[in-house]
């Protein structure tokens, strides 16, 4: 399909509540939501309005790293979230033939809801032909949803290619290995994220020395140089920032399930 709290959490750089961290920062709830999104999903950093979140005095910025924790937890902790992660996970996810049967059930209900709106509204020498379509759609998810239906297995055969059966070793052998990369909820993610986050942040040494290399400062020990991006970043939001998103990441995922 997420590295979510590496993105927001432990870079310093969002402020105080959900309409002050916005307006500080410059960003909408629409641009911060997509960013939350993007490094959720790819767990891939990406920096929300850093350029003023820099100009955060240190002494704020433990708070401003719990408030920013609070936006993100109410935005991904949504009944619509939550769905919405699931909906895009399973259209990614390995497939047996269950899954594909769950997918097309839903996608012929969806289909049905929107057939269903277009009937409402349709002028009436077309309202007969809409609603004849709607009864054969309803009796469509119902064959494929009954397996004692008379037309059950001519209708999973043509929608999905094969009938649904026990899982197999291999699938689920599959499945698995997604799901260490790719969990199938949220709260899955979250957790692997904060552990990331937590594992990442665990050995950082802020008193570390840097020394002026052309235009720009690097770390005096190369080993630290060849450290990864992710870590430089946290490095440099500094201890309180860090350390408030490392106590934030711990209570959080103590809270999930």
């Amino acid at each position: 399909m997420i590295k979510l709290t590496i993105a927001v959490l432990a870079t310093g750089i969002l402020a105080f509540g959900a309409s002050n961290i916005i307006s500080r920062l410059g960003v909408t709830d629409e641009d911060a939501h997509k960013s939350i999104d993007r490094n959720l999903l790819s767990g891939k950093l990406e920096l929300i309005g850093a350029y003023k979140g820099k100009q955060i005095p240190p002494e704020e910025r433990a708070q401003a790293v719990r408030e920013m924790g609070d936006y993100i937890k109410a935005y991904v902790s949504t009944p619509e979230y939550k769905t919405a992660y699931v909906e895009e996970w399973e259209k990614d996810a390995p497939k047996d033939g269950n899954a594909k049967l769950k997918a097309a059930i839903r996608k012929a209900e969806k289909d049905y809801k929107e057939l269903e709106k277009i009937h409402e509204t349709a002028e009436a020498e077309y309202k007969e032909s809409y609603g004849e379509a709607l009864k054969s759609m309803k009796e469509l998810i119902a064959a494929l949803k009954d397996p004692k239906h008379k037309m059950h297995k001519i209708y999973v055969q043509s929608m999905v290619g094969e009938l649904p059966g026990p899982p197999t070793a291999a699938f689920k052998a599959q499945l698995a290995k997604y799901e260490e990369t790719y969990p199938g909820t949220v709260e899955g993610m979250l957790k692997l994220r904060l552990k990331a986050f937590l594992a990442l942040t665990s050995d950082i040494d802020f008193n570390a020395k840097l020394v002026k290399k052309g235009s720009k400062m690097v770390f005096e020990d190369p080993a630290l140089e060849k450290r990864s991006r992710d870590w430089k970043l946290c490095f440099r939001a500094g201890p309180e920032t860090v350390k408030a998103a490392r106590s934030y990441a711990e209570q959080w995922l103590k809270e999930l399930p």
